[in-house]
């Protein structure tokens, strides 16, 4: 498979950037993106969102209670997830956050 010039194999915890809503953009494939939920601390509800683009999960450390459609879904260290695109759904966190996150198509959200 040939190589874009632009193509970037790895991306150093410096070189990556924050969105508004404080993840860590990482790498960024041709079809996906990878985020990180750092230390994200308890909250209320986050208004709901949908979004274009599907997300898979993984919980890596705390509690987050996950409301997708409306059907909320607790989640711990060890959970994946799964949210469809298009489907409505928002997030609260209930104990200090770690996780990582896939989606497809790629996004900088």
């Amino acid at each position: 498979m040939p190589t874009d010039t632009n193509t970037s194999y790895k991306v150093s915890q410096s070189n990556t950037t924050h969105g508004q809503d404080g993840e860590h953009h990482l790498a960024r494939g041709q079809r996906s993106s990878m985020r990180l939920w750092h230390n994200e601390q308890p909250n209320p509800d986050k208004p709901e969102s949908t979004h274009e683009y599907e997300t898979l999960g993984y919980v890596i450390s705390g509690r987050v209670d996950l409301i997708i459609d409306g059907q909320p879904i607790n989640l711990q260290s060890g959970d994946s997830y799964f949210v469809p695109a298009g489907t409505p759904h928002t997030f609260r966190v209930t104990e200090t956050l770690t996780a990582v996150e896939v989606n497809t198509p790629g996004t900088d959200k």
